[in-house]
């Protein structure tokens, strides 16, 4: 064995059974959401639209909150900034947004969505109502409304353990 390699080092070379976290909740959900954006994707393709997931969620932030800076945008949509920079100049080249200067923070530009950019919008919008009705066929209205609820319920708690952690810092 080579001085660097000790029995800590060494590559497992067999599979290995993990379990996963909270009987699968959380890989259900990644699933859930991986399949509903690459079926989302893949119609808006189909309909000549070339823009992804995470520009639409952009998108719309940029909807509800006009004059973001990057970094603004970047916090609410949790990704580094240099993703955020590829995400806004790839929809300002598309013409989907504009920036403007800032004139409280000259180091920092303002995003707003354009018309081209909400027609965009509303077209995927109703490209994922749709694929949402779909994907909503198995469940009673009622068992749809309470999963809703219970997905809400989760990601309250989560936000509360989120800013309990950050009053605590």
């Amino acid at each position: 064995m080579s001085p660097h390699r000790t029995a800590k080092s060494q590559a497992i070379r067999d599979p290995v059974q993990v379990s996963e976290p909270s009987l699968g909740v959380a890989r259900a959900l990644k699933e859930l959401m991986h399949a509903f954006r690459t079926i989302v994707e893949g119609e808006m393709r189909s309909r000549g639209e070339s823009l992804s997931f995470a520009h639409a969620m952009l998108m719309i932030t940029l909807a509800r909150e006009p004059g973001l800076s990057g970094a603004q945008a970047a916090r609410r949509a949790q990704v580094t900034a240099q993703t955020m920079n590829a995400l806004l100049r790839n929809l300002e080249s598309g013409g989907h947004v504009v920036r403007e200067r800032n004139p409280e923070n000259l180091r920092a530009d303002r995003w707003f969505l354009t018309r081209q950019g909400l027609r965009h919008l509303e077209m995927g919008r109703m490209v994922a109502d749709d694929i949402a009705r779909k994907m909503l066929v198995p469940l009673t209205a009622p068992e749809a409304d309470r999963l809703s609820e219970l997905l809400r319920r989760c990601t309250h708690a989560l936000r509360g353990l989120q800013e309990a952690k950050e009053s605590a810092a």
